[in-house]
């Protein structure tokens, strides 16, 4: 195997590492939260609804702000295909055999699970070109031993669109620097051509997740700008040429496509389909800049929570960099070329800490750049416990000893101490990858508990498909906020349509004037309903244990597990009866006694009942 192929091999087997992960979490975790309900529910409709644009999902249910539909049109296109071709493969289960189209769901986020890892991928090989094969490895097994960044690379954030916009451009930019920066065996005329189109794709991409996605990443954009202007990579009419010709084509792409999505139905054109928490969507649609206006000149983000400037960098960035947070100064430190990655990402950190409302995933852009610098300071931490020095042969150290050599007895002791740090420094690694590991095992066993929304509305497609054999009228069910805020999507409901099942998500009226027949709720007790189900959801984490015998002696071995308490109910509506008194009854063959017929609702007597026919029964 030549070396061109032995490269390849290596980067299929790294990437498939780090989408391994992440596919992982995928297929345990299938379901999401509120956060990720616009995509979601745009890349369904997308998916099985096509130019059936009235019955879209964002025409009931617009949200804070309004969001593009270019990333869930992308996806949708990268899932079609992905999804059949998983089905043939037998991966997954058709919708038909499984009764939802929870398939369509998993084969979208592996789909963007997939996108994000090449990106990441991108990242990696840069590294490996200005480093070595050894830092481009090191970058892999960070990225794959945390939680966060591959927890999140499936999820249908915004976030997550952006940062594989964001960090394709951080490649680009960075491997043009280095080039730039470094001498070259080419020609200086075809380092700056090839240098001028990358940092001109840098910016593109910049400027698309800004204008596009995220409208906070042109904090990003505006340190990698200022150091391109410093390394002269652009001019400054250069770069005000540029970035406003990116600005104006990324303008006009989605204000074209999101103007034509988010216009009203033409049947409810007169409702003009608006919200009371942002303007209507008649007349031109730049969602990001809504967002933008919602966030910072209104400042309306902070009714979510605020948090200390300084939270990004005592809890967000250590929980998620983890125990290979202290690589990230030192390999800056240590290695000259990594401290423009490492400003950039702290200058984009710092303004973002400016904002009062902050989340981890706002933060997104700056994990791989720190990812970068962590590997850095991986291989050189070790590098310098000892294993770049040459050892002594084992036939130098013969000879020496048989000739009585001085010189040759130091070295032998030197190498053996060099040989002591080097053992020691991979000691020390591993036990850094081991606790990153069993972190990343806490953070996912709490995560994959977080969606008990999504595994009530599994479970009563489940029982209900089987409970409706032989019904002719359709199963009416209510999903309340806290069933659609933990799992609930449209994936998951039945692919057998209307005839089957009727979805509501009204927030007020009475669950059994309206006869809706099961109820998914964060109440505990609903009048007129019975239980049939409890869900549990993540409630915090605690200590637990296990007496093992060791020896013949009972020994306690403590965990980080999470807690569960009950969140969602499933409810079914009571079947009512009238009972009447004696002496107003008629007695029937088998001896019991029956109502008579009333046309006005519950009589004297009346009683709920929880029983269930034959077939309700079964299940």
């Amino acid at each position: 195997m030549g070396p061109s192929a032995r490269r390849l091999a290596s980067d299929l087997a790294l990437d498939a590492l780090v989408l391994a992960v992440a596919a992982a979490h995928v297929f345990l975790a299938p379901y999401a939260k509120v956060e990720e309900s616009f995509n979601l529910q745009a890349t369904h409709d997308v998916m099985y609804h096509g130019w059936d644009l009235a019955s879209y999902d964002h025409h009931a249910f617009p949200g804070v702000v309004p969001r593009t539909f270019i990333g869930a049109i992308a996806l949708a296109a990268l899932a079609k295909p992905l999804h059949v071709a998983l089905v043939f493969l037998r991966v997954l289960d058709s919708d038909e055999s499984r009764g939802t189209k929870m398939g369509a769901q998993i084969a979208a986020r592996l789909a963007l699970a997939t996108v994000t890892v090449a990106a990441l991928g991108r990242m990696r090989r840069v590294l490996r070109s200005a480093f070595g094969e050894a830092v481009g490895v090191a970058f892999a097994c960070v990225v794959a031993s945390q939680f966060h960044l591959t927890f999140y690379a499936s999820r249908t954030l915004p976030n997550t669109f952006a940062l594989a916009l964001t960090t394709l451009a951080a490649a680009d930019w960075f491997e043009a620097h280095v080039e730039r920066t470094s001498s070259s065996s080419s020609s200086s005329r075809d380092v700056n051509v090839s240098v001028d189109a990358r940092d001109f794709r840098a910016v593109f991409l910049l400027t698309a997740s800004f204008v596009i996605f995220r409208c906070d990443t042109v904090l990003l954009l505006a340190p990698v700008g200022a150091h391109m202007l410093r390394t002269r990579a652009f001019s400054l009419p250069q770069a005000v040429n540029w970035g406003a010709r990116c600005v104006a084509a990324c303008l006009a792409i989605t204000v074209a496509v999101d103007t034509a999505m988010w216009a009203p139905p033409s049947e409810t054109s007169d409702a003009s389909g608006s919200s009371a928490l942002w303007p209507g969507s008649e007349g031109i649609m730049w969602p990001e800049g809504r967002v933008f206006w919602f966030n910072t000149y209104e400042n309306k983000s902070k009714e979510w929570g605020v948090a200390p400037f300084r939270w990004y960098f005592t809890n967000a960035l250590p929980r998620s960099l983890g125990t290979w947070t202290p690589f990230v100064p030192f390999g800056a430190a240590a290695e000259p070329k990594t401290r423009p990655v490492f400003l950039v990402a702290l200058c984009f950190v710092a303004a973002y800490s400016f904002l009062p409302h902050k989340e981890l995933r706002f933060v997104f852009p700056a994990l791989p750049l720190c990812d970068a610098c962590a590997a850095v300071g991986v291989v050189e931490a070790y590098t310098r416990l000892g294993s770049r020095q040459k050892r002594v042969s084992k036939k130098r150290r013969d000879d020496g000893r048989r000739k009585g050599s001085k010189t040759s007895d130091v070295e032998t002791k030197k190498n053996d101490e060099r040989r002591r740090k080097n053992a020691l420094g991979v000691f020390l690694l591993l036990g850094v990858a081991a606790v990153a590991v069993a972190a990343h095992a806490v953070f996912a066993s709490a995560a994959y508990r977080n969606y008990p929304g999504g595994e009530a509305f599994a479970a009563m497609h489940a029982a209900e498909t089987r409970a409706r054999l032989g019904r002719e009228t359709p199963t009416r069910v209510h999903v309340d906020v806290a069933a659609a805020q933990t799992g609930v999507s449209r994936f998951g409901e039945s692919v057998f349509g209307p005839d089957a099942f009727v979805y509501s998500k009204q927030e007020k009226g009475a669950f059994v004037e309206t006869s809706f027949d099961v109820l998914l709720s964060g109440e505990p007790h609903v009048p007129g309903y019975d239980v049939i189900a409890t869900h549990e959801g993540y409630a915090g984490m605690a200590f637990s244990g296990r007496r093992l015998g060791v020896f013949g002696v009972g020994v306690v071995f403590p965990w980080l597990a999470p807690r569960t308490t009950p969140a969602i109910w499933t409810h079914r509506r009571l079947r009512f009866e009238t009972v009447s008194v004696p002496d107003e009854a008629e007695e029937t063959p088998d001896g019991a006694f029956a109502s008579k017929e009333s046309e006005g609702g519950p009589e004297r007597g009346a009683r709920w009942s929880t029983e269930r026919t034959e077939t309700e029964r079964e299940t």
